[in-house]
Parts: C-alpha cells; structure tokens; sequence
C-alpha cells in the first residue's frame, strides 16, 4: 500500500514536468478568420476551466497626455453592456450623455493646469454628483461579477502591466459558453458606465501606490531618471493630471485601437473539448470586425553617458534601488543577466541574500529584477535594498557594488551556476494549487503574445544551461558599469520641530 501512496506521490510530483517538456504538443490552438487566435490546454483532472483573455497593449502603448488609460480601460471592461449592468438602457444613455458633457467641460478645466477656476470645477463636480446619483437607479452594480459568482466563478480579476492587458476567471467546465457570452458582449458593447466614479477610483489607486506608498513614490521618480525618452519611465496607473483630464471620447478611441480581435488572444485551460471551444469561439467571436494593426512605440532610448542619481523623501524607512539597461528579452546576453539575478538574490544561500541579510545583517531585504519594469523592449536589470537600522543605503550600495565587482573578476562556480539552473527549471513547474491554471492560461498567453513561441520559457532555460563562467563575467563587465547605472534613494523625512 506504502508503495502505491508513494507513486502516486511521485506522479503528481513530476507530471508537471511532463506537461512542461511537452507544453507545445499538448496545446492545441487555431485562429478565426478576423486574427483572433485560441489556444486550448486540455486538462480533466477536475471539473473546472480558466479562460483568459490577453490584450497586447499597456501603459508603454500610451499617448502622450494619455498615461493610465490602459489600466482605466480595464476597470471599465467590468462595468458591462447595454444589456449586462442595465435597468432600462434607453433611458440611462440619456443621463450618460447629461453625465459627458459635464465631465468634458471639467476635464477641460483640469487641463487648464494653474489658470483653473476652482470655483468653476467645483461647481461642474456637484452637477456631475447630482446627475451620478441619478444615474443609479439605472444600474445593476457590478453584475459581470454578480453572474460569474453566481454559476461557481472564482478568481475573477484582470491586470494591467507595462506591456499587456489580461482578463481571467475559472469556472465549473459546464459554464463555457456562459464564458464565451460574457467576454465577447462585454468587448463588443462597453456601455462605459460609471465612467466618472471609476476615475475617482483609479485617482485614490494612484495616491494609494504611488504617492502614499514608500516604494511606489521611489520607483516612480527612479524610472523618470533611468529611461529619458521611452514610455517605461511613466507608471503604469499614470499620472493624476493625465486622469483628470481623461474623457469618454479619448477612452473610445483607444478601445477601437487596441481591442480589435487581431490584437487578442485567449487560452481556456482545463476540462474542456478542443472542438467546442473551437465552436463557441466562432458563435461568439467571430463576428467582431478585425483592425488596423495598433501602432506601436519606436522611441529608442538614447545610451546613457553617465551615472544618473534621485533622491526623495518620505515618511519611512530608507530604500535604495539601483539600475542597469540591458538589452532585450531575446539577446542571449538577456538570458545571462537572467542566470546572473538568480545567483544574486534568488533563496537564502544566493550571494546578496547570504551576505547582506543573513550573516553581515545589514539589510532586511535584498531582491533583483530582469527586465524591469517590461519585456516588449530593452529594460533595466535592477537591485532592491532596504537597509537593517542602524546600516545606511550608502553602506549598502557599495556592499553591492563589491558583489557585481566579485561577478567581473572571479568566474562562478560549476555548482552555483547548476544550482541557478535548477530554480530557473523549477519555478517553470512549480504547482500552483487550485489556481494552476489560470497561471498555465498566462503563460501560455506570454510565451505567444510577447515572444510567439509556446515554449519560449523552456527554451530559454535549456539556453541557460549552455552558459559559462566566462560569460558571466564577460556580461557583468559589459553592463554593470557606473555610466549604465541609475540609483535612486528614499530617505526618511525629516519631521518638523
């Protein structure tokens, strides 16, 4: 019986792996005739899907006076259609369209900057209240949510980053075309209700993580410094004075520009049949209109010439990050750096960990980063500290420097490079419990929509394990070098006496 137990131990162990070496065999995909492309994962192990939807466009895809509109866009996506979220539509347009015309006239004032009349902004903002209160009886608060709970929805939720749009939810396998209903109506026909009071609430997200937030506050003005001219330098939830003066008409355009099914794809992974959702996808997608290809940013960020340093101040315990461009995700020197963070700062026996956190103590945490804050472009190889009292940044900052000085001039052991190698593999299968595939449909959408090969994660790991001692070197003394570097330190404020 032991034995038995112990199998089948193992074959849950390892049947992640076999679903990881075979990734491109098992998925199967197809595309309808407006470019839409589906990728499905088979999986029958529990009554239960996860459907995705991944947009190739984020905050790097923003016009200039437009920062945020990608991660409002996504709040908006839940506030239904005509039908979904609706009392009596023939009605509601009507308020909408009272409610547009305010906001317009105060986003115009908004974006008079100083020379606003305040009393004039205040004035459109309680009609604007009075025509929201008056608006609701319209409305069916929040019933995407409401629906998908009520037919055994889990983990709905969306995210925005630099470089895509994503919209998951898992669901019991006899809900499929409940899934396929739902997400095509609500990209069909975003009805864009309650557009004004989700803009106060993307404005509270910005000052809750940006402005109010010790590392959000850092990492904003670090990335104005590291990048000049690429649209990595804004935040990702934009700036206020871009919120403000956010209006219907602009968030339309940029609907119309990006969530065109040629800019789409989605991955259902799970207990599902290849050719129903091949059906469905058709009966509930097919019908949308391709577009135009998106454009695209071409700014190449100019080569940094010198070292570039911010500081701030805030209520808080000191930071310290530091920063290095790196070329793309697909250059191999990409894929070194990548190895390179994972002898750095990945587990308790990583050098920056082991030393600075555990035996000199003199941070509470030490982390690095590939390919931050995107991948769609050359990005930045970064390095987080937070100082352990009574140890400063500048302590800390040339505690690292000797490190990736260490990097340059000794080669890396056989073991410490196998070792990296091994945690690289690992983080590909590890489990992730009843979510696993929700995160299975993301990678599944990266790899594709990002690098257009399933198996782009695999392949760059085995690339990994052909890296030497002396690449490592070579690449530590190409970027880690002080005219690559931006610094950025938060500094507690000092209190007024």
């Amino acid at each position: 019986m032991k034995k038995i137990v112990y199998l089948l131990i193992l074959i849950l162990i390892i049947s992640p792996f076999i679903l990881g070496q075979e990734f491109s065999k098992r998925v199967k995909s197809f595309t309808l005739s407006n470019g839409m492309r589906f990728f499905v994962l088979e999986r029958h192990q529990v009554p239960t899907f996860a459907g995705m939807i991944m947009v190739k466009v984020g905050s790097v895809d923003e016009k200039k006076g437009e920062t945020g509109i990608a991660h409002f866009f996504e709040h908006m996506a839940f506030k239904g259609t005509p039908v979904i979220g609706s009392k009596d539509w023939e009605k509601e347009k009507i308020i909408l369209k009272e409610m547009d015309k305010i906001g317009n006239e105060l986003a115009a004032e908004y974006a008079k900057g100083e020379e606003a009349d305040s009393k004039k902004i205040e004035i459109l903002r309680k009609k604007l209240a009075e025509l929201q209160n008056k608006h609701r009886k319209y409305v069916v608060k929040d019933e995407i949510d409401k629906i998908y709970s009520e037919n055994g929805g889990e983990f709905l939720n969306a995210s925005t980053g630099n470089d895509t749009t994503q919209y998951f939810v898992m669901l019991p396998s006899n809900r499929l075309e409940l899934w396929f209903l739902i997400e095509s109506e609500r990209f069909k026909y975003p009805a864009l209700r309650e557009f004004y009071s989700e803009r106060d609430v993307v404005c509270e997200e910005r000052r809750m993580y940006e402005d109010n937030n010790p590392d959000g506050f850092l990492q904003e003005e670090f990335y104005h410094v590291a990048f000049i001219l690429h649209p990595y330098r804004h935040p990702v939830v934009g700036y206020l004075e871009d919120l403000l003066t956010l209006t219907k008409k602009k968030a339309l355009n940029f609907y119309k520009t990006y969530y065109i099914p040629n800019n789409m794809v989605a991955a259902i992974v799970g207990d599902v049949n290849f050719e129903e959702v091949k059906k469905l996808a058709e009966e509930y997608f097919g019908d949308i209109p391709a577009g135009p290809e998106p454009p695209r940013p071409h700014f190449i960020e100019p080569h940094q010439k010198g070292e570039r340093r911010v500081i701030v101040k805030f209520d808080a315990e000191p930071r310290l990050l530091i920063g290095y461009h790196i070329p793309s995700w697909f250059k191999r020197d990409n894929i070194v750096l990548e190895l390179i963070s994972y002898i750095l700062s990945r587990g308790d026996s990583s050098r920056l960990r082991r030393d600075l956190v555990i035996d000199r103590k003199m941070a509470l945490t030490v982390y690095t980063s590939i390919n931050d804050p995107g991948v769609r472009y050359p990005s930045l190889f970064t390095i987080y500290c937070q100082p352990r009292h009574p140890h400063t940044p500048e302590e800390l900052e040339k505690a690292v420097y000797e490190h990736l000085e260490k990097l340059k001039k000794e080669p890396v052991s056989k073991e410490e490079i196998e070792k990296a190698i091994n945690q690289a593999e690992a983080s590909l299968y590890r489990s992730f419990g009843f979510a696993e595939n929700v995160f299975l449909a993301m990678r599944i959408l990266r790899n594709v929509l990002l690098f257009n090969d399933l198996d782009a994660d695999f392949k760059r790991v085995s690339e990994m394990k052909k890296i030497t001692p002396q690449d490592i070197m070579n690449v530590a003394r190409k970027y880690f070098t002080e005219s690559n570097r931006t610094v950025g330190v938060l500094l507690r404020k000092e209190k007024a006496k």
